[in-house]
């Protein structure tokens, strides 16, 4: 196969390879061709491609940072109202002891367990901590991102007819390592904040049960 008909479908792959809101998949590598001619297309290759395992992550929290942000901001809204009207309730009971007779007490008691009840439900399944992880994951790895595409513009500037010498390749294919390495590290830190608070929720969740009451001697 011609090397530009290659490099050519390999750039095609690339800009069919953004998946949003799906899981993110690795990239499957193809043959590169680095003689003189060749160098600058096979190296746009591998930035794209580096470029694009940050955008895939970038547009992975993007859909699921608004999944959360609507699961957290039902539960904080359900949470206030619940407790809104557990402290009305008594007031307005003395207020309007004539006209709201019938209305028993013990709707004071309902709506706090419903407050907790939406607590426990964010706080065991981290909608509102997860949002603010996806939030926090995002805005590093497009600052990162950012970075690395300047990196790239700098680089450029620097080479000869537009055409990098094998030492700038050389140089700009450890640069692209590097970043496609930052990515997935910042990718495994947000995943290991999520485990920590993960098993903390099950800890907290097992620790009633676990609990043994105290007979009386």
């Amino acid at each position: 196969m011609d090397p530009n008909t290659e490099i050519s479908n390999e750039n095609e792959r690339l800009k069919r390879s953004n998946n949003p809101g799906g899981d993110l998949h690795p990239a499957i590598s193809s043959e590169l061709f680095w003689d003189e001619e060749h160098r600058r297309q096979s190296l746009d290759v591998v930035f794209k491609r580096a470029e694009d395992h940050a955008l895939n992550a970038i547009d992975w929290y993007l859909h699921a940072k608004r999944s959360k942000k609507n699961c957290a901001q039902f539960l904080r809204i359900g949470m206030i109202g619940s407790s809104a009207i557990a402290g009305l309730l008594p007031l307005l009971s003395q207020i309007f002891q004539n006209q709201l007779s019938s209305l028993s007490p013990a709707w004071t008691t309902v709506a706090l367990g419903i407050a907790g009840v939406l607590m426990a439900i964010d706080k065991f399944f981290g909608c509102s901590n997860a949002w603010m992880r996806f939030i926090a994951a995002e805005h590093r790895i497009r600052q990162a991102l950012h970075e690395f595409q300047m990196d790239y513009d700098i680089e450029q500037s620097k080479w000869m007819d537009n055409l990098p010498s094998s030492e700038q390749a050389q140089a700009m294919l450890s640069r692209c390592k590097a970043f496609i390495s930052q990515v997935d590290t910042l990718i495994l830190q947000e995943t290991n904040e999520w485990l920590v608070e993960f098993q903390n929720a099950i800890k907290q969740k097992d620790e009633p049960a676990q609990a043994k009451p105290i007979l009386p001697q």
